[in-house]
């Protein structure tokens, strides 16, 4: 017997989720409007998991509903809540790991400021590489012009075009293209951590980069991932000044422009979306509605129902057999295991082969795949593991912002985006790899070197004394 949806049974489970959504909700707009740098610095994890708990939210208050990936009905239930608790330790993280406290000692520990040890003047360095990443933005266009078609004239799918005419250029970018984000974010703010202006040579850059990606066939997804990666350094440079109590000052103007560069990003992925469903999958401009609420309330949490479902409700997990499926006998050992093994758990194994030969993956993967290995109970301490772990490597990344260590950001860059992609996709196989080991080998060396480097230049006595004659402690009286 159905029952009525007033009654106290069927308004307790919608008051839980929405309290337990509501909750997670307000706490991220919270850090965004009084701490905007660290709402920065974690904005790809902090987007995608107000979209996650949108969509399974969606599917426990109105479910159960169709889900055209998965081949089936899904919710309704409460598989809100542990996802709400999954937030909370990752928020927690990264609170615990920004603390006030710790901020004011990192802003005004000393040598903390690279222009104490090197005289101030124009940074050679950022000419260098804007003239080098312009000429290579310039070949991905004139790439793209002479190997064949222009898949936005043409209707051509992004994965088609990389697959059948990518040349070396494009297909760079797509490996390496939110780390190019994140340095041209970087060389940007350079001169305004030394007080100057934003250098927005490196923003054009970077429209000149989403510009060539819709032209390719990109949409949501790259625009988003390019932009968070891009902005990282800004946050960073917003915590110093918080820190230290100092002003926006010149920071006001360049934050408008920011505000203008975000509206134009929103009509760039609408147009590349109207294109994608007009031009490119016209056959499916019918199912438009149908589509787009698979697409952004269905899809971003069915893989999430579905391990709730298994692990919560049905007890059904094997820890040593999804670490060995994720680690040593991956479907692609090329690609993200954690997306592999979670499709071959919620779809017949012949589809999931299927869509995985294609290149084709499902949304998810953190926190899914913690608790297909830790269980009901363990997924939570794997969980505050990979917050802990998420949160201190996005304070040493902003301490070296801050510090001006850009050798050690250099090397930090590919690190920082199997953090990023292990915070929102869940991967893990990219930890084992032996490029990453060396990876992370050559950042340690290459912070100790550096922090070295800049012992010595503080020893130097040609630093201790100004040209005027004026000893350290009088210059900065």
């Amino acid at each position: 017997m159905t029952v009525p949806w007033w009654t106290f049974d069927a308004l307790l489970p919608q008051l839980l989720n929405v309290v337990a959504a509501a909750y997670i909700l307000v706490l991220i707009a919270r850090i965004a409007i009084g701490r905007p740098g660290l709402a920065m610095i974690a904005f790809l994890p902090f987007f995608s998991a107000v979209w996650r708990l949108t969509s399974v939210f969606y599917i426990d208050a109105f479910g159960p509903v169709p889900s055209e990936q998965l081949g089936q009905y899904i919710g309704s239930g409460f598989a809100i809540l542990p996802l709400v608790v999954c937030l909370g330790l990752f928020i927690g993280a990264l609170l615990v790991s920004f603390r006030p406290q710790r901020l004011q000692r990192l802003a005004f520990e000393p040598r903390s400021s690279l222009a104490a040890i090197v005289p101030g003047g124009r940074f050679e360095l950022s000419n260098v590489a804007f003239w080098v990443v312009l000429a290579y933005v310039l070949g991905l266009w004139i790439e793209l012009r002479i190997r064949g078609p222009i898949p936005l004239f043409a209707g051509i799918e992004r994965f088609d075009y990389t697959r059948d005419y990518g040349g070396p250029l494009h297909l760079r970018l797509i490996e390496w293209g939110p780390m190019l984000a994140f340095q041209l974010g970087l060389f940007m703010i350079l001169p305004a951590i030394r007080g100057g202006r934003f250098d927005l040579r490196f923003a054009a850059l970077l429209g000149a980069l989403l510009i060539y990606l819709f032209t390719v066939g990109h949409r949501f997804s790259s625009f988003f991932s390019y932009t968070s990666f891009f902005i990282i350094p800004l946050g960073a440079l917003l915590i110093g000044r918080r820190a230290k109590g100092v002003a926006a000052g010149n920071l006001e103007r360049p934050m408008r422009y920011l505000i203008f560069a975000a509206v134009a990003l929103v009509v760039l992925t609408a147009m590349a979306l109207v294109h994608s469903y007009v031009v490119v999958r016209a056959s499916e401009i019918g199912q438009l509605q149908f589509k787009l609420t698979q697409r952004i309330l269905v899809q971003q949490g069915e893989m999430w129902w579905a391990t709730y479902e298994r692990v919560f409700v049905q007890g059904d997990w094997n820890g040593s057999f999804a670490l060995f499926k994720l680690l040593v006998d991956p479907f692609n050992p090329a690609s993200n295991s954690t997306m592999q093994f979670l499709m071959e758990q919620a779809l017949p194994l012949s589809r999931a082969h299927e869509l995985i030969a294609n290149g084709q993956t499902y949304t998810g993967g953190w926190p899914e795949v913690l608790f297909e290995i830790g269980g009901p109970v363990g997924g939570f301490f794997l969980v505050a593991a990979s917050a802990i772990l998420f949160a201190e490597f996005m304070f040493l990344l902003t301490r070296c912002i801050l510090e001006e260590r850009y050798a050690t950001c250099f090397f930090l860059t590919p690190i920082l985006y199997a953090i990023e992609v292990m915070a929102v996709s869940g991967m893990l196989n990219s930890f084992i790899q032996l490029t990453f080991m060396a990876k992370l080998a050559a950042a340690g060396l290459v912070y100790v070197m550096e922090d070295g480097w800049r012992a010595s230049r503080l020893a130097l006595p040609s630093n201790s004394t100004s040209a005027t004659g004026l000893t350290r402690e009088d210059a900065t009286t």
